[in-house]
């Protein structure tokens, strides 16, 4: 699996990283279902293993950029009132 190194993140715009997270993470409940009949695929398991590093790497580059994807990236620092307050995903596309 090729992909991007980790310096190109900073140059990757908002729709770019989402589309990285969503793919990652897509293809990790794909093999999460076949591990479910597969549990010996050992292949399988080494492919979900690097789906979910590359997830966790997109998810928190974008965080960090654009804020919590999820209620678990919430910063100790910012807490709930910056979870609440952030803007809706449609009212970020429209910026």
């Amino acid at each position: 699996m090729a992909e991007t190194p980790l310096q190109s993140l900073d140059s990757m715009g908002r729709a770019e990283l989402l589309n990285k997270v969503q793919s990652h993470a897509f293809a990790m409940r794909d093999l999460a279902l076949y591990l479910d009949t597969h549990p010996t695929d050992a292949e399988a398991l080494e492919r979900f293993t690097e789906h979910g590093c590359a997830y966790k790497k997109y998810a928190d580059a974008f965080a960090e950029r654009f804020g919590a994807l999820t209620m678990t990236q919430i910063g100790t620092e910012d807490g709930w009132p910056a979870w609440s307050n952030t803007p809706w995903p449609w009212e970020k596309e429209a910026n």
